[in-house]
């Protein structure tokens, strides 16, 4: 009799364990590496099941609304997009990563106005370099050529000639309008700055340079310093207008 009495306590136990084990609820770390893990395998119906739990139990987590708005703009769904990665921007409105996926949706979503408002209020009040390459790469997007050029040459002096995206950007810039003497100028800068880049070797073939250890220019925005010329073909102003 004790024994099984021994028996059934122990079984009741078990039970009570197995059932509690079954409705235990994950952690909201484990939820959102789900949803991330999901993501990055393009199983968006699925991350976007464990994001919208998380945000059930944690509504203000702006990583999560990034996430899920990134998820919805992969799944078409653009008004959902846009919604979230507001929230997410409300609250890390000094996150570059953050204000590109908006301004994504934003394009994405045909809010047009929208983006030009926000491009603008973003080269306004910071003005940094990489705001400028926003702003210039969907000037290019919308078939605003005037404006891409500006944006780009502004990209370029704000950053002071130091990085390569802003005369990367200047050379497809002038290789998409026929410009072909100025483009090899910025591919000259370009290549001063980054002489291993895959980007730069890329864009070196199509324009027919070759380059090598003589090619790289100083960057005219370095310091002010005017560049000398990178080679016969790369001869003409040094200005761009």
């Amino acid at each position: 009799m004790k024994t099984l009495f021994r028996s059934i306590t122990t079984f009741g136990l078990a039970g009570v364990l197995l059932a509690l084990s079954g409705c235990a609820t994950r952690s909201l770390v484990a939820v959102r590496d789900s949803g991330d893990a999901h993501f990055r395998s393009g199983e968006y119906d699925a991350a976007l099941t464990d994001y919208k739990e998380y945000v059930e139990r944690r509504p203000t987590n702006p990583y999560v609304h990034q996430m899920m708005g990134k998820t919805y703009l992969k799944m078409g769904q653009t008004g959902m997009a846009r919604e979230h990665l507001y929230q997410a921007y409300a609250q890390r409105m000094e996150d570059d990563e953050v204000f590109a996926d908006l301004c994504e949706a934003l394009y994405a979503d045909k809010k047009l106005d929208d983006l030009h408002r926000l491009l603008t209020a973003r080269t306004m009040d910071r003005g940094r370099m990489r705001d400028w390459v926003l702003r210039a790469t969907y000037a290019e997007k919308l078939g605003d050529k005037d404006e891409a050029k500006r944006a780009w040459l502004t990209a370029a002096k704000v950053d002071e000639g130091r990085s390569v995206e802003p005369q990367l950007g200047l050379t497809k810039f002038y290789m998409g309008v026929g410009d072909r003497e100025r483009a090899r100028k910025r591919l000259a800068m370009a290549y001063y700055l980054e002489p291993t880049n895959a980007e730069v070797k890329n864009l070196a073939r199509e324009l027919g340079e070759i380059v090598g250890p003589t090619y790289g220019v100083m960057p005219e925005e370095m310091m002010g310093t005017r560049p000398t010329q990178p080679s016969a073909s790369a001869n003409g102003k040094s200005e761009d207008r």
